[in-house]
């Protein structure tokens, strides 16, 4: 299997951070996609050309969360939670989490622009949304209905979170909500966080 990945995608961190929890590293080869380029490598595959991208086989499988189920179905280990079947309080959360991380991935891109360039309105949307996100989660690890790895929608929100430190977007957010930051700083340890930090 080929993953095609770019560095600071949140979401093909969550890819890969499911390689590593997966057990799968061994046979998966992680390949870096000049992502919205011309040379992209994953046009070979896939028209869109985002990341991730797991090819496998006559497979192209991507977005984050299909991606993390192939890998997990793969793996035929017990220990990875690929669904949440029924479970709607779950896949509720799953959703705001997923608004989060997007919200982020906003936030960076728009910030990639030339300084002139860059929509005031959409950054305000942006910092507004997360901030709201934010209080989301910290009432959700407060009142202790935030997974622990390797669910999918911790590795996301462990992205997303690991993104929003890497551009100190709310430097003092760790002070502020310190029930969210003790979760988040478990999962820190892990060497799936570890070895996809973003550069």
């Amino acid at each position: 299997m080929k993953l095609y990945y770019s560095h600071n995608s949140p979401f093909a961190r969550i890819a890969r951070m499911g390689v590593r929890e997966s057990g799968l590293v061994s046979t998966v080869t992680e390949l870096l996609a000049a992502n919205r380029q011309p040379d992209n490598p994953v046009l070979q595959f896939s028209p869109v050309g985002r990341v991730p991208a797991l090819v496998a086989g006559d497979l192209v499988i991507t977005e984050a969360r299909h991606v993390f189920d192939y890998l997990a179905e793969a793996s035929g280990s017990a220990y990875m939670q690929f669904h949440d079947g029924n479970d709607w309080m779950a896949i509720s959360q799953e959703g705001q989490i997923l608004g989060f991380v997007d919200g982020i991935a906003n936030w960076v891109r728009e910030n990639r622009r030339e300084p002139d360039k860059r929509s005031k309105f959409l950054i305000d949307v942006e910092i507004d949304r997360s901030g709201r996100c934010l209080s989301y989660l910290e009432n959700e690890a407060a009142s202790l209905r935030l997974p622990d790895f390797p669910a999918f929608r911790s590795l996301a929100l462990a992205a997303g979170l690991g993104l929003m430190d890497f551009h100190r977007f709310f430097p003092d957010w760790r002070s502020e909500y310190q029930t969210l930051s003790t979760w988040f700083e478990r999962q820190e340890g892990r060497a799936s966080m570890k070895e996809t930090a973003p550069a």
